[in-house]
């Protein structure tokens, strides 16, 4: 599929990682390296379409049709009157007044200091904001005068927006996992090279270069336009908030006829079956036909093996 050439970060999304979020990508990249022993090195710089003439490649990603493939049983819709919430993950993180890191803010009026593994109810639907979710809490913390801002996404183990937290825990590590692959892990607004995106209304439909590959891939997923416009009308998808990111993969899987392997995914053979199965749509899986650099089957294994761990 869509890939984000050869740098991933590690991550587990919904279970927050124990390090502020000003060092969590770098603490990402040392998980890395001890999994797979294997250095790693930042992200390149976004790069531009090249303007020279020189040839360029465009990425590719199969999209299969609709079909009666069963997939996963997402929970109804919710009715009007409904509790919002969201409900922190195993550290402590902060409510903040904008997307700084939380150094930058003055405790009490800049910042509130929130607990781990809390529910607290909000007041309206979370929204989502490049790697932030924002909220409106229904009741003041004690001394603190900030009730509404931003919390960043990684510390966030479940909204009440739903999507990968409402997943059985075999599939949310197989989804860890192919977001390793691709290099996104537990980023959705990463765009093709690392670029990033802020606002979640739609698909970018930013294109981005690579040397001669060009791709607009997008989100956790990468999921490219052309493949994320027909999902998104079949699934009636308004946006492109990490949500429903989640269902448009999970509907890829369905439609690939994966997801019984992927739900069965703790078991070996049907890791390596629902990888296979899925090498038609992610360039990064073993096997792909796209003539990209791909992972091993035993490193994505491994992989799966610590974020399956990191799940209750």
């Amino acid at each position: 599929m869509s890939r984000i050439t050869a740098i991933c970060v590690a991550f587990l999304l919904g279970c927050a990682a124990g390090t502020p979020e000003a060092s969590a990508q770098g603490a990402a990249f040392a998980d890395l390296i001890g999994i797979s022993g294997n250095s790693a090195e930042q992200p390149p710089e976004p790069r531009a379409e090249p303007r020279d003439g020189t040839q360029t490649q465009l990425v590719k990603q199969f999209l299969p049709a609709n079909n009666s493939e069963p997939g996963f049983e997402w929970p109804s819709s919710k009715g009007i009157g409904t509790e919002e919430y969201f409900l922190t993950g195993n550290t402590a993180t902060y409510l903040k007044t904008n997307d700084l890191q939380s150094e930058y803010l003055q405790e009490g009026t800049g910042k509130c200091s929130l607990a781990p593994n809390t529910k607290y109810m909000i007041s309206g639907a979370p929204g989502f904001e490049g790697e932030h979710i924002k909220i409106t809490l229904q009741n003041p913390l004690p001394g603190c005068a900030v009730t509404q801002g931003f919390i960043f996404m990684e510390h966030i183990a479940a909204t009440s927006a739903g999507g990968a937290c409402e997943l059985p825990v075999a599939v949310r590590a197989f989804l860890d996992t192919l977001a390793y692959a691709e290099g996104t892990t537990n980023h959705y607004n990463y765009i093709f090279t690392f670029a990033t995106f802020k606002n979640y209304a739609g698909h970018p439909r930013i294109r981005k270069c690579q040397g001669r590959l060009c791709s607009d891939a997008s989100g956790r997923y990468q999921f490219l336009s052309d493949t994320w416009d027909p999902l998104a009308g079949d699934l009636g998808l308004k946006d492109f908030t990490p949500p429903s990111q989640d269902r448009a993969v999970m509907e890829l899987i369905r439609r690939d006829g994966a997801y019984k392997a992927v739900a069965g995914s703790a078991v070996y053979n049907n890791f390596t079956k629902a990888v296979t199965k899925l090498n038609n749509i992610w360039a990064s899986l073993p096997g792909s036909p796209y003539g990209q650099p791909t992972h091993t089957m035993a490193s994505l294994w491994n992989y799966y093996k610590v974020a399956l761990a990191k799940y209750p």
